[in-house]
């Protein structure tokens, strides 16, 4: 589906987006179809363009925007490179952004009535952590929109099976998808998916009149901090979110992103989960090396058990004895140090717990006020920080490394 086109027939999206569901979900709003147009680009720029070993990359990116949008856009245009920049830091990419005055003509299907029922809309990726957020719209009674986004043949049956849960038992709430980018991926890393996903779930929000987006993600893999060595992911770290959200406010849209997990360990909010939920956990997904890896064929039902978002689950299951629960590995608990790419892992835990011990942590993090909504995130960082400390001591009194 194309959202829509100027008025010399030219497609202002290279890559098509296809929705699966229904063709009522974009928005009219011209800068929302900017929004995502420009994100759509970063993406497939992202995943599109090789690198050259571990060379960054210098990418410039030509996006479509609505012209009478257009000085909006490019008075926006360093905030969008610093985000851009920030989110692939762990990579060295750098990024220029060119935006192309355009017309739309809409479709007819792109004026229908807003969904008034619902009071958020929630990112669902499949993942333990959007389902642990599941159950606090569950738990709240929240009538809420979800928002997916297909990246792959994996996320996709994770999408399905996570949501065909979540929706049996919480009836006021429905799913929207939106399939993966029509453009060959070439490049793996695709730390930019988060960008396009906020931007999707953003235009489902003012497509339905909602004002609040929430984001569920754990605070350890939220902040994330590379230690100077390795390649991490900011997709969702406070400046992360502070950009994105300085953008909105920039562009007039009155949609705000919501944090909950932000002072919250991964293990916390497992914990915390009803006998249901924690049953059905072996049906989420984390790995990381499925979703990059086309050669790591997995069925969505087996993780490999040694990329860190594996390990960070391990580690937040064993803290609570929660083993009997997760799903399976090809490298069990137990771990395998014979396996480079799990010791490696193991290490960047080591390395974080004995951080937050020394007291160095906060020198990795580099927090400001400006990211926080709340006077005592540092405090709250720190009580975080401590319990994830203690998890990795545990799990490695138990499994050993």
């Amino acid at each position: 589906m194309i959202i829509a086109q100027t008025k010399e027939g030219e497609t202002p999206l290279r890559c098509n987006l296809v929705l699966a569901n229904t063709d009522t979900l974009v928005s009219d709003n011209n800068i929302v179809i900017d929004l995502i147009n420009i994100f759509l680009e970063l993406y497939a720029n992202d995943i599109g363009i090789k690198r050259k070993g571990f060379s960054p990359r210098n990418i410039k990116v030509k996006a479509f925007v609505s012209k009478e949008n257009y000085h909006l856009w490019f008075e926006n245009t360093l905030l969008i490179e610093k985000l851009a920049n920030f989110v692939t830091e762990g990579d060295g990419d750098k990024w220029k952004f060119e935006f192309i005055p355009a017309e739309y003509e809409f479709r007819d299907h792109q004026t229908s009535m807003p969904l008034t029922q619902y009071n958020n809309v929630t990112l669902l990726s499949g993942g333990l952590d959007s389902f642990c957020g599941a159950y606090v719209n569950e738990k709240e009674q929240n009538p809420t929109i979800y928002c997916g986004y297909k990246t792959s043949n994996v996320d996709t049956s994770c999408i399905n099976r996570v949501s065909s849960f979540v929706l049996a038992r919480n009836k006021n709430s429905t799913l929207f998808t939106f399939e993966r980018v029509d453009t060959n991926k070439i490049e793996w890393t695709q730390r930019t998916r988060s960008l396009l996903f906020f931007s999707l779930a953003v235009n489902l929000a003012i497509k339905n009149c909602i004002s609040k987006v929430n984001i569920y993600e754990n605070g350890i893999m939220t902040l994330n901090p590379s230690f100077q060595t390795r390649g991490t992911t900011k997709t969702t770290h406070p400046r992360t979110i502070f950009l994105y959200q300085t953008l909105l406010n920039n562009l007039g849209l009155p949609v705000r992103l919501e944090h909950h997990f932000l002072f919250s360990t991964k293990g916390e909010m497992i914990i915390a989960l009803n006998d249901d939920y924690k049953n059905f956990i072996k049906h989420t997904h984390s790995c990381s090396r499925s979703m990059k890896n086309p050669n790591y064929s997995i069925s969505g039902k087996k993780a490999c058990g040694t990329c860190a978002p594996c390990l960070l689950r391990k580690i937040s299951m064993a803290a609570y004895d929660l083993e009997k629960y997760d799903n399976d590995y090809d490298v069990k608990f137990e771990g395998n140090m014979a396996n480079t790419d799990y010791v490696s892992a193991l290490r960047y835990f080591e390395q974080f717990r004995n951080a937050i011990i020394s007291g160095a942590i906060f020198s990795e993090l580099r927090l400001r006020k400006d990211y926080y909504n709340v006077p005592d995130y540092y405090e709250r960082t720190y009580v975080m920080l401590q319990k994830f400390a203690l998890e990795v001591e545990i799990f490695l009194k138990k499994y050993g490394g």
